[in-house]
């Protein structure tokens, strides 16, 4: 099975919000932006998220020279700008942070803001992508300034006789549905639906994809981390999956035809993350990505295939203790990034036992960081690379935190300083990026 539908140009919805501005505040009043063109790049912090429960979210700007001040202190208490969601927002930003885009994950819509100042944004453009998509619930990922990607699997559980589920159970077929946007118009351009590609011994064991998400493009095609379940036919529910390998779909780009995948067995688990980047390129045109469902580790593809004499960079092995990786990482530049790493033997996701770990790829190395927080980092999207060090805006779990600066040239735990002051403001939200 292989179609296409025509660009849906007509679903966009150009929306003036000139004189009607929501925010957390009483002053409503469109601002005037009285910033300097040439020295001002606006940056993010955004807050939602809660391991007991679905969550609002919000942003507010905020200034270089305020995230380094020890002195500010940002809170969400009464203040920031909320962006509708069903479930929590899924955020982006342009390059030059003037433009917020949100993916309303469960109301099947992507917006796009521009950023006036402090917790004021004006809403330009929203479309409703459920008719493309199929679904109130597909993922996105921006590829750069001027495109991003929305993604859906869905699946089907396939009978000897399509109308008695009490007959023999064949295998479960996964349709994938490919989206680019452009983000200037926000309209849909090329987009996909096809089988993915399954494999005959896992299809009659009932395994099967049923995620995707996080794609990194090099060369013309585009590779899409992948998640898979089992289904148990004898119970009709989906059951453990025990992953044997690693797997990761190919398309061409910006086509998106030519459905392909990639495996390797020298790690085991999914690659599609969770809401966090998870393949990185590396000024070599090579890509390293993450394992999130088994082992912390990483792998790297090189030329179109998994390099097995890179082998498995196994984080696990280096920390001491269980560990999962299993939200995706940041990468900074030269091999080095940071990964939000879960102690397994200390809870599971929706406990605040996560560490930040510094990683250098090349020469597979990890060093747990000296983040002094109890940190939730399961819904963490995002950390921005400034003038070569990594910041992210870290905070316990309802309680206070404050903007780290991570410097990838030193190897020490304690290889980083800190800037603002963080505030949560309710005793069960957290900073889910700093963009």
């Amino acid at each position: 099975m292989n179609f296409k539908f025509k660009p849906l140009l007509n679903i966009t919805c150009l929306v003036s919000l000139s004189l009607a501005l929501f925010s957390c505040s009483d002053d409503d009043t469109p601002t005037t932006d009285t910033r300097s063109e040439t020295s001002y790049r606006p940056y993010h912090l955004v807050i939602g998220s809660s391991p007991t429960g679905e969550s609002e979210t919000y942003v507010q700007g905020a200034s270089l020279e305020e995230l380094n001040d020890p002195n500010k202190t940002f809170t969400f208490s009464g203040f920031g700008r909320e962006i509708p969601s069903t479930r929590t927002a899924r955020v982006y930003t342009s390059n030059d942070g003037e433009t917020v885009y949100n993916l309303n994950y469960g109301g099947g819509d992507i917006a796009k803001y521009d950023y006036i100042s402090g917790q004021t944004y004006n809403l330009q453009l929203t479309t409703d992508v459920q008719a493309v998509m199929g679904t109130l619930y597909p993922r996105w990922t921006k590829i750069d300034d001027n495109y991003a990607m929305l993604h859906n699997v869905t699946t089907e559980n396939i009978y000897e006789d399509p109308t008695d589920e009490t007959s023999a159970y064949l295998r479960t077929e996964a349709t994938v549905t490919l989206a680019r946007v452009d983000l200037n118009t926000m309209t849909i351009l090329e987009n996909n639906s096809f089988d993915f590609p399954y494999n005959e011994d896992e299809s009659s064991e009932g395994i099967h994809t049923f995620r995707i998400d996080a794609p990194v493009i090099t060369n013309g095609k585009m590779y899409y981390g992948v998640a898979k379940r089992f289904y148990d036919a004898l119970t009709g529910e989906n059951g453990t999956m025990v992953y044997d390998n690693v797997e990761t779909l190919v398309v061409d780009y910006p086509s998106l035809d030519n459905e392909t995948t990639i495996t390797s067995t020298l790690a085991q688990g999914s690659t599609n993350g969770y809401r966090t980047p998870v393949a990185h390129k590396d000024e070599n045109g090579d890509t390293y990505q993450l394992i999130t469902n088994g082992d912390a580790s990483i792998m790297k593809i090189s030329n179109g295939a998994y390099d097995t004499a890179y082998g498995s960079f196994n984080i696990k092995s280096l920390l001491g203790h269980n560990a999962e990786a299993n939200t995706g990482w940041f990468y900074v530049g030269n091999g080095i990034g940071y990964v939000p790493v879960l102690n397994t033997d200390l809870g599971d996701n929706a406990s605040s036992n996560w560490d930040v770990v510094r990683v250098d790829v090349y020469n597979k190395t990890a060093v747990k960081m000296n983040v002094p927080l109890d940190l939730w980092l399961r819904q963490y999207q995002w950390a921005s690379v400034i003038d070569g060090k990594l910041y992210m805006a870290l905070a316990s779990l309802g309680g206070e935190g404050k903007v780290y600066i991570f410097d990838p040239s030193s190897t020490s735990a304690d290889g980083f300083t800190t800037g603002a002051t963080l505030q949560t403001g309710t005793t069960d939200a957290s900073y889910i990026g700093l963009f």
